[in-house]
């Protein structure tokens, strides 16, 4: 869990919410950098921002008409009549953020005032996320719903706090989606279990002694039971969602080869029991099952629980096949994946390893059917229930997730890394990537294939986060992606992780992160309006339980995806063609007709990736956007022209939305946002200047933040940054033609206020084409502009292309 040992190593002591941010004086010139950017101060106020940017009317408060149920494979809202499945349901899309630890617990005056900076964003739900993680009996600003007495203690002042926050919460319309076991480590001198005779060191966060211990699961059943009743969530429609089990499961400690950490002494033989118990269940007798396998030492003796070692299949007794997958080779076993993997039915060693994985699936199967039982008996049997993660499990949960209620599944762009022993805030590094390089966006859209086509469809957790100077990309990329495949729900990773908003950048924290804030609000939009129609056709890939069984085998972290490509001979730019699902039970009869090669756009042009300029634009008639590098390059279509006058390779990621509802070609006024790369300020620094990334112990493959000058012999600088924030320039040309006048221009401040109009030549005419510079000079740079034209009748020339349109009668065209 790197991403928990990142927020640990920035968690500073909680504080309340800051009173209103000091707007810094406009500079009179752009900052360079050693790198070759150019920078300018920026400061968001989030309890100011109105105005254009602000996307509060996205929201209305919740009501016993906005419960979330499951129809259809998506997320409705239930409607007046308080019944699912009925005319007057409404499609709800959730669009949200996740709050950790102490942001969870607000005080009494912060409730409201947190809550109303998430509805201006767009959010219309919270995660809330690592509840549970560190007990603790402070009672003044509380870290956790826990005490440190035997679990579950709850720590009442954290419980009212949340209670009212829940409260504060919906009156702004946005939901909850509550969090069961994220963090918490059972303590066998507290809560009176066996102490783990295993490996030395402490065990991985999501070690899953909690899905088979009975004791453990007994416990969390109480847990379950007090939070949702000290929360008084029973018939609450605030609450869209609840998860059981976070990042967390047998099978994938098996596939993450943290298997020894499972099976402690004092452990292992309640999950050896239960073993023996599935096989008797299966077979008859264990003895018969070890007929069947003819792999067992002692027919007659209980059968041991594997080992991974046990998965390592001599190469040379099943050969090896090498597909092209994506832009690299991956070596997948023939046996294992492929054409025929289906076709001869396992045997010996192989059959007796998917047995062995089935029933860690049908265990972990067990644990999540009996939490989802008490969460719905103490709600309502009507609140959509997950367990855990996709890739935390992988093809066979799609079996231990039978009786969910939707999958969910997270994903991260350019993780941090620690190559140090231990986790150490000023020696990290991570990958430059992003959406635009290609590989990434390929992982996107390949999430794909997580999706049961019964099922609504969530990625609970997604970030790019900081330094990733490209890192903006993946907000509006996903929410693109999620729009078009019509999944129900997106939440990101994370606002905060302490009780107060942050000033400047911090690891996954959206707020302090501006860059990232500003395109939030028009992503949202893209997703939840949705500005960006479901793409109309459909397409169920087949998955049969043999093929599942095949891919969990596998010792390839990427077994699922390979296996589609070389069974199905389908990739991921599918997804920008048709909508993109899983089908567990196919037609044995049927013969799946793989589609012909998918180029990376949709069908209309209007949404697509071009691999040689790293670029994905979005080109439609209600919202316009370009993500990439951009310099030097020029971008059309819907009557825009994009040019971008930086130099090659500079990066670039903007929205155009019309403010008046109306299409682009006819708006009154449209709110262009660049949300362009965010850091700190250097600690020290005289004059102040912007902290920059640089190359990870001078391996350009690595990039790191450059060193704190309080410790120059560490490799990096800490991941929370000293503010001020600053804001790197990305100068964007924009025209189009117009008989109508002269626009005018207003670069917003961070409180969503108009600034004095930009000037000639930064607006100017030649004929019919109106010409506006961005970021031309640093007094006028803002994260922000709004352009109002002169007359009502729009200044756009006609539309190249169509605009899609929202496929008909399922109620995605009255998505909430």
């Amino acid at each position: 869990m790197h991403r928990l040992a990142a927020l640990l190593l920035a968690l500073a002591p909680l504080a309340p919410l800051c009173a209103t941010a000091q707007t810094p004086p406009l500079p009179s010139a752009f900052t360079p950098g050693d790198n070759g950017a150019e920078y300018f101060p920026f400061v968001i106020d989030e309890d100011l921002l109105g105005g254009a940017p602000d996307r509060s009317a996205l929201n209305t408060p919740i009501t016993a008409a906005s419960r979330i149920v499951v129809n259809n494979g998506h997320f409705h809202a239930v409607g007046r009549d308080g019944r699912p499945g009925t005319n007057d349901d409404v499609r709800t899309r959730l669009y949200g953020v996740n709050l950790s630890f102490g942001s969870n617990f607000p005080a009494l005056d912060d409730a409201p005032r947190l809550a109303k900076r998430l509805r201006k964003l767009g959010f219309n739900a919270v995660r809330l996320h690592h509840m549970d993680s560190f007990p603790t009996d402070d009672t003044t600003a509380p870290g956790s719903i826990l005490t440190t007495g035997p679990f579950p203690t709850f720590n009442t002042e954290a419980m009212a706090r949340l209670k009212r926050f829940i409260g504060a919460l919906a009156a702004e319309g946005i939901y909850v989606n509550l969090n069961l076991h994220v963090g918490y480590r059972f303590r066998p001198d507290v809560d009176q279990l066996p102490v783990p005779q295993g490996p030395p060191g402490v065990a991985p966060i999501g070690n899953p002694l909690h899905v088979y211990m009975p004791r453990m699961i007994a416990l969390q059943e109480s847990y379950a039971r007090g939070l949702i009743r000290g929360l008084d969530l029973r018939g609450n429609p605030a609450l869209a969602m609840v998860e059981i089990n976070n990042e967390s499961s047998l099978l994938a400690a098996w596939q993450w080869r943290q298997w020894e950490w499972v099976v402690p002494g004092g452990y292992a033989e309640t999950l050896t029991s239960l073993w023996q118990a599935w096989l008797t269940n299966h077979y008859g007798s264990t003895a018969k099952a070890c007929a069947v396998w003819q792999v067992c030492a002692n027919p007659t003796a209980p059968v041991p629980l594997l080992t991974p070692t046990d998965a390592d299949i001599p190469q040379d007794a099943i050969g090896r096949l090498r597909v092209r997958v994506g832009e690299k080779w991956r070596k997948v076993s023939s046996q294992w994946l492929g054409s025929d993997a289906t076709a001869t039915p396992p045997s010996g060693r192989m059959l007796r390893l998917q047995d062995f994985l089935q029933f860690l699936a049908d265990t972990d199967s067990r644990y999540l059917n009996r939490m989802r039982a008490v969460v719905k008996a103490e709600t309502d049997a009507r609140v959509p229930v997950t367990g855990t993660q996709m890739a935390y499990g992988g093809a066979l949960n799609f079996d231990s997730h039978a009786a969910m209620d939707y999958i969910d599944e997270h994903i991260y762009v350019g993780h941090p890394e620690f190559p140090s022993r231990g986790y150490t805030p000023r020696d990290w590094r991570m990958r430059n990537v992003a959406p635009s390089g290609g590989v990434e966006l390929r992982r996107l859209l390949a999430m794909s294939y997580r999706r049961d086509r019964t099922k609504p469809f969530v990625v609970s957790e997604y970030s790019q986060p900081f330094p990733q100077p490209r890192g903006a990309e993946t907000i509006p990329v996903l929410a693109t992606i999620a729009a078009l495949q019509d999944w129900d729900g997106l939440f990101y990773f994370d606002y905060t992780y302490t009780h107060d908003g942050l000033k400047a950048p911090a690891n996954f924290s959206l707020s302090g992160d501006w860059g990232k804030y500003a395109l939030t609000g028009p992503s949202a939009q893209v997703f939840r309006q949705p500005n960006v129609a479901a793409l109309p056709d459909r397409i169920a890939l087949p998955l049969p339980i043999s093929s599942r069984r095949a891919i969990a085998a596998s010792t390839a972290f990427d077994a699922l995806d390979a296996d589609i490509a070389t069974r199905l001979g389908v990739m991921p730019e599918l997804a920008f063609r048709t909508q993109v699902a899983i089908d567990t039970t196919p037609n044995a009869s049927s013969r799946f007709v793989a589609p012909a090669p998918a180029a990376a756009a949709t069908p209309d042009d209007s949404i697509g990736f071009d691999a040689a300029e790293h670029l994905f634009t979005v080109r439609h008639d209600r919202v316009w956007g370009v993500f990439g590098d951009a310099g030097g390059k020029r971008v059309e279509g819907q009557g825009l022209l994009a040019e971008f006058p930086g130099k090659a390779g500079q990066h670039t990621s903007f929205w155009i939305t019309p403010l008046d509802g109306a299409p682009l070609s006819r708006a009154r006024s449209w709110l262009v946002t660049l949300g362009t790369w965010t850091t700190g300020t250097q600690p020290g620094s005289m004059p102040a200047r912007p902290k920059e990334v640089v190359a990870y112990k001078r391996d350009s493959s690595w990039l790191t933040l450059e060193p704190d000058p309080t410790t120059p012999d560490q490799p990096s600088g800490a991941t929370e940054t000293a503010a001020p924030a600053w804001q790197a320039r990305s100068p964007l040309r924009l025209s189009w033609v117009s008989k109508d006048g002269m626009p005018t221009v207003y670069p917003l401040d961070g409180a969503g206020r108009r600034q004095a109009p930009l000037a000639a030549p930064a607006v100017r005419r030649l004929g019919d084409q109106v010409t506006v510079d961005l970021h031309a000079t640093a007094p006028t740079a803002s994260l922000w502009y709004e352009i109002v034209m002169p007359a009502v009748t729009g200044s756009l020339a006609q539309p190249a292309a169509r605009t899609a349109a929202m496929p008909p009668s399922d109620g995605a065209s009255r998505t909430r």
